[in-house]
């Protein structure tokens, strides 16, 4: 799932997921996506800073409150303290700065990937 209210990056991002076999939501803003989240199972969630409705940060902390499993990935153009320090408070998985590059997201895409299989199988349980 993505929230971000630059249609430009949505977009971009729905091209790049349309030739894949990941299910890919898009929103505009914060209370759009937790609508959703209330009926979708989703994996992972990245979120802009700046939502009309919300900050970023305040979503994924919602977010995390619905799907507690959820990966969570803030994504803003400029970071400062103020700003570090929610994200460390909120416990948000990876931080992203923009503008998003291809050969960045496909990075991220293979972390997430790694993150989320090491969920399905953690040490020591393998696959029978």
């Amino acid at each position: 799932m993505l929230i971000d209210s630059d249609q430009h990056v949505r977009d971009s991002l729905n091209l790049f997921f349309e030739g894949s076999q990941t299910d890919f939501l898009i929103f505009k803003s914060g209370i759009e996506g937790l609508n959703s989240l209330k009926y979708q199972k989703i994996d992972v969630v990245i979120a802009d800073y700046f939502l009309p409705d919300m900050d970023g940060i305040e979503f994924l902390t919602k977010a995390a409150q619905i799907h507690p499993d959820a990966t969570r990935i803030l994504m803003a153009t400029m970071t400062n303290d103020e700003m570090a320090m929610g994200i460390a408070h909120a416990r948000i998985d990876q931080f992203i700065e923009k503008p998003i590059t291809v050969d960045s997201l496909e990075t991220i895409i293979k972390e997430l990937e790694i993150i989320k299989r090491s969920k399905e199988y953690p040490a020591g349980k393998l696959k029978e």
